[in-house]
């Protein structure tokens, strides 16, 4: 079936599914996030080279192809990034570089992008391998390039709470395939880095400029950095 296979889970983890099944507050989180990480492109020097690390499925690069000259849309999921790539064609997007690769193991050029956008992927992150990654990704960048992390801030009550609303309005077989023990057949990581663990690696490479937690700061579900290389 489908809906039990390694590609239907690629689109879980790339939180096509996972996303846009609901009709509560993550939805709201993952069209926000976007608005907030383009308003700090915008703030930022107009970008010749930018890198999408953990694309998905590209719902954010018709944005960003606007916004830069050349953009490499980078996912380790190969049916998530060919759907990228289907989409990119039928929109004529001619600016953008895919490529299937860990972030880990990138093989691009040094000091090559102006700016990074890395949203809701450190999460699915082993904590040991995120400051080996912040050093990655600032070796791409250009001297005082600009990184956008958009992470969740799992673990406190109020976030467990949404957490379980949401889970209650996942339609059924969303919710049966998230808990479908034949699930971790097909190499998906989930959430296995903390909010504070990013926060930390992050901070190890850059300067935080500016940081925006959603929906409000007294109630912080998800958080969207911008971040400058030192």
């Amino acid at each position: 079936q489908p809906r039990l296979s390694a590609n239907y889970h690629q689109l879980i983890e790339a939180s096509a599914s996972a996303y846009f099944e609901t009709s509560g507050i993550t939805r709201w989180l993952f069209l926000k996030r976007f608005r907030v990480a383009l308003a700090y492109l915008e703030q930022i020097s107009p970008s010749e080279t930018l890198l999408d690390a953990g694309t998905g499925i590209g719902f954010f690069l018709p944005t960003l192809s606007l916004l830069a000259k050349t953009i490499v849309a980078v996912d380790i999921g190969k049916y998530p990034l060919q759907l990228a790539q289907i989409m990119a064609k039928k929109r004529h997007l001619t600016n953008i570089i895919f490529k299937r690769a860990e972030l880990t193991n990138l093989n691009l050029p040094g000091k090559y992008f102006d700016s990074i956008v890395a949203l809701s992927v450190l999460e699915h992150i082993p904590p040991q391998n995120l400051k080996t990654i912040m050093t990655t990704l600032s070796q791409l960048l250009k001297p005082g390039g600009y990184l956008i992390v958009g992470l969740p801030r799992e673990g406190s009550p109020i976030f467990k709470f949404f957490q379980q609303l949401e889970r209650r309005l996942l339609r059924g077989h969303i919710a049966r395939a998230l808990k479908d023990e034949r699930r971790k057949n097909y190499a998906t990581l989930g959430h296995v880095s903390t909010a504070n663990q990013i926060v930390q690696a992050v901070k190890t490479q850059f300067k935080v400029i500016a940081a925006t937690d959603l929906p409000n700061a007294l109630v912080k579900l998800y958080t969207i950095m911008l971040v400058q290389k030192l």
